[in-house]
């Protein structure tokens, strides 16, 4: 029965470690910032490159700060923050910090091509 197993010892640097290009980044970006949770979902869900992942994370923290700074400042709103600025800040820096962590963690990413290029079949576990 050991026969029927074939072992597959010849994978390719494709199929291990899908970086994905700067294109790909830029356009899960745009999406998850023009279409807020809709475009994070829809980008983060239909890719499978860390650059389409941390393009729709970095995104989606810009679109976060985007909504939080049209709701402090905007007439619509007269009273949603009063007296609780603090919450206003949160989601402020929680914001920056998702669009920090899209946009450094893809800049890291880029680079392990290159460390991980003299290494004999290496598979790489990208934590989103």
């Amino acid at each position: 029965q050991d026969d029927d197993f074939v072992t597959r010892d010849d994978f390719d640097d494709t199929d291990q470690l899908r970086i994905g290009n700067d294109g790909i980044f830029m356009l899960t970006f745009f999406m998850a910032f023009l279409f807020n949770w809709i475009g994070f979902f829809l980008s983060f869900c239909l890719t499978t490159s860390a650059a389409g992942r941390y393009g729709a994370i970095s995104g989606f923290g810009l679109s976060l700060i985007k909504w939080i700074l049209i709701v402090r400042f905007s007439t619509y709103f007269p009273g949603y923050f009063d007296g609780q600025y603090w919450l206003w800040w949160v989601f402020l820096v929680l914001g920056f910090l998702l669009f920090l962590r899209g946009f450094i963690n893809y800049a890291k990413v880029r680079k392990m091509p290159d460390t991980f290029s003299t290494l004999p079949r290496t598979r790489v576990l990208f934590i989103y």
